[in-house]
Order: structure tokens, then C-alpha cells, then sequence
């Protein structure tokens, strides 16, 4: 058996008392078109919610029945919206599912551009490293250190890297640090040039100068 709507309802109960809609305007000082929008069920004609609710009871009070059984029906039947207005359930439910459904999609979209974007930033920093000469640090002897005659140079370089001091080779050790002492037979400022070339032909050069005393 098919219930009735509120707006029947009221219909119903103002029609028992032998009213007309515009006879009950006038005895609950509500707009006919208001009356009109409630009996039909057309609640995006009203004003907001606690308005129709108000109408809903000075319904009841001026027709003599129940207020409350009408207000559950209408609580259950109808749900507010963003402006305060009624709104078929219904009608909201499908909204709420695509929101969702919308939420999980950005989700997802923004969940594969960060992969993306930590990608890209891997391959593109792998590249970057592959295009620069060999890193080469000397951290022995500082920059116009005063040295005896023998000059100990330590640092590291690239593993694989060929590197010489002053034209000499130098070996790497397994991690690609480096140490080597040379010896120079006059004083005064003398100058330390390190370069590290890679296989491919890149080259890194240091220069240090120190100042050599007897």
C-alpha cells in the first residue's frame, strides 16, 4: 500500500474542515503559494527547512491533529541541504556516492602523480649525475698550508676514476680515497693540481698551493 506524502497529509486534513487554500492562508498567515508548493510536496518552492516545519505545525494547531507523526514522516522522507533547505533523500544520496566516488578518483590521481613526479625526479637525477665530470674533494693540505718539503696530499675521488697529482698517477683505494706524498726540493709557494678524468673523458680539477719551507 502506497503511503502518503506530508503534503497529502495536510491536503487531506484542511480539506476534512471544508477549507479552501486560500481560506487557510488567511487563518495561518501563510502565503497561498506556500500552501500550494506544502500540499504538493514541491519543497524547492518553500523557504527553508524550519520554516516548513513551523508550517507543518500551525497545521496541526489551527486543524485540531497531531503534529508529530507528520514531522517524523517528514524527517525521514526529506534531508537538509547546504542552504538549510528540504531535499529528497533520494535525490541526496546519489550526490553523496558521487562525491565519494569523485574523492577515491582524486585520490587515485593524485596517489599515481606522486609516483609519477618521484619517478621522473629519480631518473632525472640519475641523469643529471651522469652527465657531471667526477666528484673530486681534497681534504689534506688546506689551501696556503705551510708544509715541510714533503707534502701529503689526501682526498677521494669517483671509484673507477684515473687520477694524477702534478702529472704523477695516483692509486685509489678500494672506496676511491686517495693519499700520496710528494716532495719538492724548493721552497716558497708550489701549487697542488689534482685532476680526476672518468671513462668517458670527463675531468674534476683541485688546485691547492702551499707554502714550502726547509
Amino acid at each position: 500500500m502506497h503511503q502518503k506524502t506530508v503534503g497529502q497529509i495536510l491536503s487531506e486534513e484542511r480539506q476534512k474542515r471544508r477549507l479552501s487554500t486560500a481560506d487557510f492562508a488567511k487563518r495561518a498567515r501563510i502565503r497561498e503559494n506556500y500552501i500550494i508548493a506544502l500540499e504538493s510536496d514541491k519543497y524547492e518552492d518553500l523557504p527553508p527547512a524550519v520554516f516548513v516545519k513551523g508550517y507543518v505545525k500551525m497545521y496541526a494547531r489551527i486543524l485540531g491533529f497531531d503534529s508529530a507523526p507528520v514531522l517524523a514522516l517528514l524527517r525521514r522522507d526529506f534531508s537538509l541541504s547546504v542552504r538549510g533547505t528540504l531535499v529528497p533523500r533520494e535525490f541526496l544520496t546519489p550526490i553523496l556516492k558521487r562525491r565519494n566516488r569523485t574523492a577515491r578518483v582524486t585520490s587515485a590521481l593524485i596517489g599515481l602523480a606522486v609516483v609519477f613526479l618521484t619517478v621522473s625526479g629519480y631518473v632525472s637525477w640519475q641523469w643529471y649525475q651522469l652527465q657531471q665530470p667526477p666528484r673530486l674533494l681534497i681534504t689534506e693540505p688546506s689551501e696556503n698550508t705551510v708544509s715541510s718539503p714533503s707534502v701529503t696530499i689526501r682526498g677521494e675521488t669517483d671509484i673507477g676514476a684515473l687520477l694524477t697529482i702534478n702529472n704523477q698517477p695516483v692509486a685509489l683505494q678500494p672506496d676511491g680515497s686517495f693519499e700520496v706524498t710528494l716532495e719538492f726540493f724548493t721552497e716558497g709557494i708550489v701549487s697542488l693540481v689534482a685532476e680526476s678524468t672518468d671513462q668517458k673523458g670527463r675531468t674534476s680539477t683541485e688546485v691547492r698551493q702551499v707554502q714550502v719551507q726547509f
